[in-house]
């Protein structure tokens, strides 16, 4: 019987399977709540966004509404349910809350991804300059297109400059993927995949590639998968989910509070400036970031750090 075991006792690709379709059931069942009750709780049908332009200030909270709920159903709940029933005898156990790291851990978290900013972008810059194959021009024609109809969503929710606003913004493109995201790849998938290989560096890298994947972004897709990479690499240095998402919450949060400090005038800066720093400051980038990176991976080598199966 399923029940007989915990979740961590089965084997992997079942576990895979379960994980999926608990994410479908309840990705489903909670798009359907969402679309069917927009327009009690909006004043807007979930359709008025196939029609719109993206410039019109008064869909923000239909879009709003839409997605935290289909983020909550397709990846918190799935996230939350399989954590708990992970471990019979340890509720939650993938969140590793056993496993305590120091401040000094988490500075040195923030520092990496803070620091790594102008490495991150200079990559994104050359991912955004791939040229597909002249026999899938059209193929990339629909994915930029499809591209920028999200940088159009995104700047639609950015309109609006008050806090009420950023803090709505930071609770839905925040703080909800950092949990539910983290919960689904790192916390379960990455496990999954550990043991069916017993090769933590294809298990992370396998699950970052997904985790990358999964955004349908794809002329971002390099940097998404070296940040889901290193998350990756916290849970395996660090034997618990939370540094993950910390380091989750801090690039979403620098993303959204210098995207609104750009577009609202509260710092004079643009993306076209972020994708051409100079050289020096790129190079200090990735300085900065290998050394950090170093420390965490001599922590774990040095027994700090443990890593949770």
């Amino acid at each position: 019987m399923l029940s007989d075991k915990s979740l961590r006792e089965h084997p992997p690709l079942l576990q895979m399977l379960l994980l999926l379709l608990l994410c479908m059931l309840s990705g489903g069942l909670l798009a359907m709540l969402a679309f069917s009750s927009s327009v009690a709780v909006t004043g807007y049908s979930a359709s008025a966004l196939m029609a719109a332009d993206f410039d019109d200030p008064a869909l923000i909270p239909l879009i709003w509404y839409l997605q935290g709920i289909t983020a909550t159903g397709v990846f918190l709940i799935p996230g939350l349910i399989f954590s708990y029933y992970w471990d019979y005898e340890i509720p939650f156990a993938p969140l590793g809350l056993q496993h305590k790291s120091s401040w000094f851990t988490y500075a040195a978290i923030f520092a990496v991804v803070v620091g790594g900013i102008p490495l991150i972008y200079t990559i994104y810059g050359w991912n955004q300059a791939i040229e597909l194959p002249q026999a899938w021009a059209e193929l990339e024609t629909q994915l930029r297109a499809s591209e920028a109809q999200a940088e159009k969503t995104i700047g639609l929710l950015m309109q609006r400059a008050d806090l009420v606003a950023l803090i709505i913004n930071i609770g839905i493109l925040v703080l909800l993927p950092a949990i539910g995201e983290e919960l689904i790849f790192r916390g379960i998938l990455q496990r999954s995949f550990y043991k069916a290989s017993r090769n933590p560096h294809i298990a992370i890298w396998v699950t970052a590639i997904i985790f990358s994947a999964i955004h349908m972004q794809w002329f971002g897709f390099i940097p998404r998968l070296l940040l889901g990479a290193f998350f990756g690499y916290l849970v395996f240095w660090t034997g618990s989910l939370l540094p993950a998402i910390f380091g989750h919450l801090v690039n979403n949060g620098v993303a959204v509070v210098g995207e609104y400090s750009m577009r609202h005038g509260w710092v004079d800066f643009s993306d076209e400036q972020l994708s051409e720093l100079p050289l020096w400051m790129v190079f200090a980038s990735v300085l900065l970031t290998t050394l950090l990176l170093y420390w965490l991976f001599q922590g774990r080598k040095n027994g700090a750090f443990e890593r949770l199966d």
